[in-house]
């Protein structure tokens, strides 16, 4: 059976340069790519097909690459550590572009 896992957050890298770090990040986790949506130049949706334990790589990848994740998600990110390794997971990856005058609070999935 396939888990899911809500991966969101948020960046201050211009778009261009952000969704080319998101594709280094999920590659480096050995994630694919199934599915994916811009929302405007505000916002990008990502589903990526990986293992659980793949899951904190992609964590790490993502947070070297300047995407913020909010709080609530790490929560389930850190709950994945405790299956199989192999088990499969989709992550529904959501990351908006936000612009370097916004406050974004990353304990929350509501700019401030």
């Amino acid at each position: 059976m396939i888990s899911y896992a809500f991966v969101d957050g948020f960046t201050r890298v211009r778009r261009d340069e952000a969704v080319e770090r998101l594709k280094r990040a999920i590659a480096h986790a050995d994630g694919v790519i199934v599915d994916f949506a811009f929302f405007g130049g505000q916002a990008i949706r990502l589903t990526v097909e990986l293992d659980a334990a793949s899951l904190a790589v992609l964590r790490r990848a993502l947070e070297d690459s300047e995407v913020e994740l909010f709080s609530r998600c790490l929560a389930d990110l850190e709950a994945a550590t405790k299956m199989a390794p192999s088990h499969p997971i989709l992550a529904m990856l959501h990351v908006a572009f936000v612009h370097a005058e916004m406050d974004v609070n990353a304990g929350t999935a509501h700019p401030s």
